[in-house]
């Protein structure tokens, strides 16, 4: 794409799947504030969901007022007519890592939320490295226009999980508020987290044992750590029936090395979909630490991450998310904790639903330390 002759002027949002295919289904974009005096036709406005870049439309008129509901979350009575150019197939999707968090950051500061929610004004280069990203991604946009209800109905059913997802950290977030750990506590859990043992390694292997099961009912080829794959566990080896090697992401020799100790990798069409580490007692800044070398190496992945320990670890897995260092590069927003318990529960009620159970199940169990954007 060239825009030497025309400079081009962008603008970011971020809502839910329902309400941007709301937006595409009517071609509109609207606010509870009259903000659109200084919108041109032309301009582009790019629309995140779930943290990832996932379609842009362009200015095409002028803006006007209207009480016709179009949004099922409010009336947003100002209006300005858009044009679609480009979606993205879920799967597709840009995370906001690499290149584009470092063009938020340029702008906006490590808090660039707030660019976002007011709908800043980025121009010049910096609105060209954003709009070419999707240059190198797949068009579904006529796709999507054809089959607007289907898609509108399923993100109406994704949302009311959402919800209930959200009232339940609500409900964690809560809990950990009251409790206090006090520093005899913390020096007693760094104590115990140098103990190894075998109680450790059957814990550990337990869990990966539940997430090979839980990936294979989602349709998913599982990757078990290099490490691990030839421990037993219930008889057998872990690495019995899982992937026996990484798929060629095109990385150099030692950053393959890094990701294949990650615990468990499930893949589908030969690309991470999920990574997990599992920390039952032992450090878990070096599991977080290989999350890290995952999106640093690789941050085109639109892969999510989780840390899987149990429950009583939860602030701890909370406090390592969003040391400086990971919250600089993003990964607070992309990784998640997954309480052991939660897990196997989980796999008990899907045992016998294997092909039905898509990957994004275990973000009904899964806890997240992002910032919202």
């Amino acid at each position: 794409m060239e825009y030497s002759e025309i400079a081009v002027r962008l603008r970011i949002t971020k809502v839910d799947e329902y309400q941007f295919l709301s937006c595409l289904k009517h071609s509109l974009w609207g606010s509870k504030t009259a903000r659109f005096k200084n919108w041109q036709k032309g301009d582009y406005l790019v629309f995140i969901v779930d943290k990832a870049l996932s379609g842009y439309a362009e200015v095409a008129g002028a803006p006007f007022r209207s009480n016709e509901k179009v949004w099922d979350n409010g009336l947003f009575p100002y209006r300005i007519p858009i044009k679609f150019k480009q979606i993205l197939a879920k799967n597709d999707r840009i995370p906001i890592l690499g290149d584009i968090r470092d063009i938020l950051v340029s702008k906006w500061g490590n808090s660039y939320g707030w660019g976002i929610l007011n709908q800043q004004l980025i121009t010049d280069t910096a609105a060209e490295k954003i709009i070419n990203a999707f240059a190198w991604k797949t068009n579904t946009l006529t796709q999507t226009q054809s089959s607007i209800e289907q898609f509108l109905q399923e993100a109406a059913q994704l949302r009311e999980i959402d919800t209930n997802t959200q009232k339940r950290k609500r409900r964690t977030r809560r809990s950990m508020a009251n409790s206090l750990i006090t520093d005899a506590k913390e020096r007693q859990e760094e104590t115990i987290e140098k103990v190894a043992s075998v109680e450790e390694d059957s814990a550990h292997s337990k869990a990966q044992n539940a997430l090979i099961k839980l990936g294979k009912i989602t349709g998913c080829s599982v990757w078990v750590a290099a490490n691990d794959r030839n421990r037993y566990f219930n008889g057998k080896t872990l690495g019995d029936q899982c992937l026996e090697q990484l798929p060629n992401m095109g990385l150099n020799d030692e950053a393959a090395r890094k990701i294949s100790l990650i615990d468990i990798i499930w893949i589908k069409q030969n690309a991470p979909v999920c990574a997990f580490e599992v920390e039952t007692t032992t450090s878990i800044y070096s599991g977080i630490l290989r999350m890290s070398d995952l999106i640093s190496l690789v941050p085109a992945l639109n892969v999510k991450l989780y840390i899987v320990a149990p429950k009583e670890r939860q602030e701890k897995v909370g406090n390592e998310l969003t040391r400086p260092t990971f919250k600089r590069i993003g990964l607070n927003d992309f990784c998640k904790f997954i309480p052991l318990e939660e897990l196997n529960k989980l796999l008990i009620k899907v045992e016998d639903l294997g092909g039905h159970i898509h990957p994004t199940i275990v973000d009904k169990i899964a806890i997240g330390y992002g910032e919202e954007i």
